[in-house]
């Protein structure tokens, strides 16, 4: 069964040991992102969990949760409720875009327990952390944003940082302007109007993880087909939009048209601060929220973070469906996008090469799906390669490539979004240029054999290893290519 909300989701998270509640007295603006930040460098992806805080200096009452919808694939496996491995997960994703249910309307929802009205909207005074302490702006929320757009009434719903910037009124950083808050903005512009907006936290898991992606359809849609359950929503008090119904909580406003303020800085997920710059400004006009919300917190900033790892699966998963199932390319073993990239820097593919043109018809289909603006790194490797392993893939790039022959730059494209290399300081990221390197690391003729016994003699000896009387061995995966 899906889950309704994030509270049954927190408490199958506990029950699995991937969550825990910290009683401990803790700084909202320090403290949080610190223990954050060392889960996240402390332990292997495998051992990560989140943490919830229920007392918090200046907050009594008040509750936070951070590091619990992608601190580790396992997470991600419970709320999509498959296996935690690439194959399933490609498959419960590939059949929400490809079998989506529509969200559907109820009448009220536990999200709108408690009504705050425009003229006592206070942001500030729920326990908004400071994510990278003394370099951020101020408090940021990492909430999932709706609009619509103005001539087609098609929703989109995405996660975008914001900088709480007083009782009433937020920045937002909607990134490079193919993305479809952008592309909403720029047409509410074009009429003159101030465009609504409603941001919501604390929803069901599944809503999180396919607010990044970009499936061209609803997203809320996408989460109905994965979740084989439609996302229940109810209207804003205020405007003409929808959000979930079992949110824990919901701000209300509009985004004006007219000005920009200052936004920024913020640490972002490619481990550099990014900002500040001129950004749109958003005025809350109602806040609605359940009776006790629980506050919900992305980890972003330095990878490995949740921002990385959602990107890694979800965007994986979306790409290998689109390569596989839209442009019917075959022989593809697997896709990898790397964690130290943001997950949008860098792409592996392993694939069984048919001819030719096949390392080229993989790159441009993956070039064209983002596009162009993510991955300036595309490596495609043959399918004995393990590419989720570092080493193999180092090793494939040591004896598999030529630089002169088998690295092609295309330059004058669009760059990863908040890639510092693509422009200098001091200059507008509004959408900056860069290039991209597809890199053939797939054998061009036939190799010697590989220098390692071979895997029977491998098997054996893992198996009698307790009678040769040595320290455990450990996890050992014999080599894919023996």
């Amino acid at each position: 069964m899906p889950f309704e909300g994030l509270r049954d989701y927190l408490e199958a998270l506990e029950e699995k040991g991937l969550f825990h509640w910290v009683d401990k007295e803790v700084d909202k603006d320090w403290e949080i992102a610190s223990l954050a930040r060392l889960i996240f460098r402390g332990y292997p992806e495998e051992r990560r969990f989140g943490m919830g805080f229920r007392n918090i200096r200046g907050f009594p009452g008040g509750r936070l949760v951070t590091g619990v919808i992608a601190a580790s694939t396992q997470q991600i496996a419970v709320a999509l409720g498959t296996e935690a491995a690439s194959l399933p997960i490609f498959e419960r994703i590939s059949r929400g875009i490809t079998h989506p249910i529509e969200a559907v309307m109820v009448d009220s929802g536990p999200c709108q327990e408690v009504v705050i009205e425009e003229k006592d909207v206070d942001l500030l005074s729920f326990p908004i952390p400071v994510w990278t302490p003394e370099k951020d702006a101020g408090p940021y929320m990492t909430p999932l944003w709706v609009t619509k757009d103005p001539e087609t009434g098609a929703r989109d719903i995405g996660i975008r940082r914001c900088q709480v910037k007083g009782p009433n009124k937020t920045g937002i950083l909607f990134g490079a302007p193919d993305r479809y808050g952008a592309i909403h903005l720029a047409k509410w512009k074009e009429l003159g109007k101030p465009m609504p907006a409603a941001l919501f936290v604390g929803a069901d898991p599944v809503t999180y993880l396919v607010g990044p992606s970009r499936f061209g359809i609803d997203e809320l849609a996408v989460a109905g087909g994965i979740r084989e359950k439609p996302v229940e929503l109810v209207r804003c008090k205020t405007c003409d939009l929808e959000v979930p119904a079992n949110a824990e909580l919901i701000v209300e406003g509009e985004i004006s048209t007219e000005y920009t303020e200052p936004e920024g800085p913020f640490g972002e997920f490619t481990g550099f601060m990014a900002g500040g710059r001129a950004g749109p400004v958003f005025t809350a006009k109602c806040i609605t929220h359940r009776k006790d919300p629980i506050m919900l917190g992305i980890i972003s900033q330095f990878p490995p973070s949740e921002s990385s790892v959602i990107k890694r699966n979800l965007l994986e998963a979306s790409l290998f469906k689109h390569l596989t199932t839209d442009l019917r390319i075959p022989a593809i073993k697997d896709i990898h996008a790397i964690e130290a990239g943001g997950c949008t820097a860098i792409l592996w593919v392993s694939i069984k090469k048919m001819h030719s043109g096949h390392v080229d018809q993989i790159a441009f289909g993956v070039m064209g799906y983002f596009g162009m603006s993510y991955y300036k790194w595309i490596v495609i490797t043959d399918d004995d390669v393990d590419i989720r392993d570092p080493f193999m893939r180092d090793w494939a790039l040591s004896w598999r490539v030529q630089p002169d022959k088998d690295m092609r730059v295309i330059p004058n494209t669009s760059a990863v979004e908040l890639d510092p290399s693509a422009t200098p300081p001091g200059e507008t990221l509004g959408d900056p240029m860069g290039a991209k390197v597809i890199i053939d690391a797939t054998k061009k003729w036939e190799y010697p054999a590989i220098s390692l016994p071979s895997r029977e003699s491998l098997e054996q000896v893992i198996k009698n290893w307790k009678q040769y009387e040595l320290p455990p061995l450990g996890e050992v995966q014999t080599p894919t290519h023996l």
